[in-house]
């Protein structure tokens, strides 16, 4: 019986962080054949990059030997907002990834899109090997605007149980590390870096609900007015300036202040993950919990959750924060819409991008005439043992923010001061980061409160501190990768190498980069880190480097990165071609100030028109008038619509969240507020948009069909144009 082969693309696509694409391929029997995922930040060597991944769907392709989208099946997408292939809303600027997906070669009908925490659940419970799992997801927002989210999976089969939508832990631990330590997107993980040396705040607190799946932390968080997924501290609640400025390198970290904030953002983080496993074992009282989202990147918090709940056995999936998404969309798609066997994927390990051979790296070495010799384990471990510091590249990159051991930074974990070495001089970062220890399996509990945790996704206490220092944090503790043969065998033979020269079965770990860059994915980026840091030598598979033998390494460096950005460029042109149906510039261009002049119109323009009728009516008959919203909006609409109305107190004002960026308390204490709806009213007003849905429910529930909104299917309004934009409109 010949094969039917079967393959479907995932895509995270709709203009978020960490886009990128999966393909999956296998059999007309259900049987997955093979998969391979990366995302694009990889490839165009920009950090969490929002650009729609073309170049991740052309690897992916290339791999399979496809051509271009025909071979293609199905396309799942997940999506944020509107169930459609398009951009969220109007009013956004309009981008390049918009008019990619005008242009893109493909049957639009054959794109399936599911719910982004649904996309999560999948990675989280399909490659957990359970036969049935608690799904808890946690981040910084969903499709629907949840942060949280109760799934139950049973052989293949995931639904869900319950969703929370307003500003979860996820929102608020984005919003702390932005807002106020200053770590910048992405910066959750240096802030749980620097909690440990951080202790309770005495004065101001945080103040947060924990009741069921609900943990609302909307008093001190905030929607940015300018995003639809970040979220940031609200201004009403007061951060002291800093003391003294942060001086990189040097020793001194943040004012006791920030130290502290830090430690209770990250100790409010542990209190809502166990508070959420608890409530979640109440609802489905499996012995099992898997976990996904940006907040299962959390290793201390997970670890708390594991040892105070009455779950026994825990999966985090490795590349759980939006990284993962793609291959969850093709794992949904194989087992739902495919009807996949029941017989679970086979997830051994994180690698799941190309195999680099040795034809590969020769390629790069014989091009720049770089000299190498051959790589020997026992060699590399003598070397380590002296002090030295050794990047690997092997194989397939490991998909997500940790690296394994494939695309690592490695050194001797006896040396206290290797820690500050590599923070200071390899990685060129805050000196307050922590390293992860990379232990052979079979000794990990003889020093590591754990005996399995392969996806450093796990916090556990050190037995043997003094042992092996540099891979501890300040507060003795670890972030432990467990490495046995199946999961990684070179890997595992080169800790043992190292063991059998110190008598430690275990090497300090840290992802193979330079500060704000990517993970290394191909020989080329490995080479131009290794000449650019402090590392002194480099193994490429089965090859070695030594920087001692590189004949004036600036100089090679140069030319190694004008050859990559010329590379990076050739194959985004490539992919644009063969992706898309006459991609043009100039085209572009002429779209982009039509849709840009339209996405005025429709959230600024047409809103004003809107307002102005409203206004006159309220001016002209203010009695029984109520304006239900949010601080901002109805600021703004007094500020510029109500002006010169002299008894605002006529207005009834019911305020929804007292939350915005915005708020102006000068016009809104003027209004008559109140709880709650208790009369009639000849005019309602609603002065929001975020919470639009909520608020057309909360009067539904009422009885109140008639209502006023200025809104027209936009995520932005009025609040996110300046002011003096918004009076030369006016």
């Amino acid at each position: 019986m010949k094969k039917n082969l079967k393959y479907i693309l995932g895509i995270q696509s709709y203009a978020n962080h960490d886009s990128g694409a999966c393909i999956l391929k296998f059999d007309n029997l259900g049987k997955i054949l093979e998969y391979i995922s990366i995302t694009e930040d990889r490839l165009v060597r920009r950090k969490h990059t929002y650009a729609f991944p073309v170049n991740s769907i052309m690897y992916c392709l290339k791999q399979f030997k496809l051509n271009n989208l025909e071979k293609i099946d199905h396309i799942f997408s997940d999506w944020i907002k509107l169930k459609k292939w398009q951009r969220s809303g109007p009013s956004y600027n309009y981008q390049e990834y918009d008019y990619i997906k005008e242009k893109f070669k493909y049957n639009q009908k054959k794109i399936i899109q599911i719910d982004h925490h649904l996309a999560h659940a999948a990675t989280a419970f399909y490659p957990s090997g359970f036969k049935n799992s608690s799904i808890l997801i946690a981040d910084g927002l969903g499709s629907d605007g949840e942060t949280q989210s109760y799934f139950y999976g049973k052989n293949n089969k995931i639904s869900l149980l319950e969703k929370y939508k307003n500003r979860g832990i996820g929102a608020a631990y984005a919003a702390v590390s932005e807002d106020v330590l200053k770590m910048g997107t992405g910066g959750e993980g240096k802030t749980m870096g620097l909690a440990p040396y951080g202790k309770k705040l005495k004065n101001k607190k945080f103040k947060y609900v924990n009741r069921g799946i609900k943990t609302d932390f909307s008093d001190f968080v905030t929607r940015h007015p300018h995003s639809d997924v970040l979220n940031h501290i609200n201004k009403k609640f007061k951060i002291p300036k800093l003391k003294r400025e942060y001086k990189k390198f040097n020793g001194n970290y943040f004012d006791k202040y920030f130290t502290n904030v830090a430690y209770e953002i990250q100790n409010i983080c542990e209190k809502t993950m166990i508070h959420l496993g608890k409530d979640l074992y109440k609802k489905k009282k499996s012995k099992n919990i898997s976990l996904a989202g940006g907040v299962a990147l959390n290793s201390v918090a997970n670890y708390k959750l594991l040892k105070k709940s009455n779950f026994k056995k825990m999966f985090v999936f490795p590349a759980s924060s939006d990284c993962g998404i793609p291959f969850g969309l093709v794992l949904w798609g194989y087992y739902n819409f495919y009807k996949g066997k029941k017989k679970k994927i086979k997830f051994i390990n994180a690698c799941m991008s190309k195999k680099y051979t040795n034809d590969d790296v020769l390629k790069i070495l014989k091009k720049f005439n770089i000299p190498f010799d051959k790589y020997n384990p026992k060699h590399t471990a003598d070397l380590l043992s002296q002090g030295k510091v050794v990047g690997r590249f092997f194989g397939s990159s490991e998909s997500g923010p940790r690296a394994l051991g494939n695309r690592s930074i490695l050194a001797d974990p006896r040396r206290p001061e290797m820690r500050d070495h590599i923070n200071k001089n390899v990685k060129h970062r805050e000196m307050f980061r922590p390293f992860a220890p990379s232990i052979m399996e079979e000794h990990a509990k003889k020093y590591f409160d754990t005996n399995y945790s392969p996806y450093m996704l796990e916090v556990s206490k050190a037995k043997y501190y003094n042992k092996v220092p540099s891979v501890c944090h300040v507060d003795k503790t670890a972030r432990v990768q467990t490495v046995n043969k199946i999961q990684n065998k070179e890997y595992y033979n080169l800790i043992s190498a190292f063991n059998d020269v110190t008598n430690v079965p275990c090497l300090l770990n840290t992802s193979f980069n330079d500060h704000g860059e990517p993970i290394v994915e191909t020989p080329l980026d490995s080479i131009i880190c290794f000449l650019q840091t402090e590392i002194d030598y480099l193994i490429l598979n089965d090859h070695f480097l030594d920087k001692k033998n590189i004949k004036i390494p600036k100089v090679l460096l140069k030319k190694m990165r004008k050859y990559r950005d010329k590379e990076i460029k050739k194959n985004h042109l490539v992919a644009i071609n063969t992706l898309t149906k006459n991609y043009s510039k100039k085209e572009y261009k002429i779209r982009k100030k039509i849709e840009d002049k339209n996405a005025i119109q429709v959230s600024v323009l047409n809103p004003l028109k809107k307002l102005r009728l409203i206004s006159e009516k309220i001016k002209n008959n203010k009695k029984n008038t109520l304006i239900i919203g949010t601080d901002d909006h109805t600021s703004l609409y007094t500020k510029f619509f109500l002006k010169g109305t002299k008894n605002l107190k006529d207005i009834d004002f019911l305020n929804i969240y007292g939350n915005d960026t915005f708020t102006d308390s000068k016009n809104l204490v003027k209004f008559n507020r109140v709880k709650n709806i208790n009369k009639k009213y000849e005019h309602i007003f609603i002065s929001s948009y975020e919470y639009l849905d909520e608020i057309k429910e909360f009067l539904k529930a009422k009885g109140i069909k008639n209502y006023f909104t200025p809104y027209d299917n936009c995520s932005r309004s009025l609040i996110n144009i300046h002011e003096n934009k918004l009076n030369q409109i006016n």
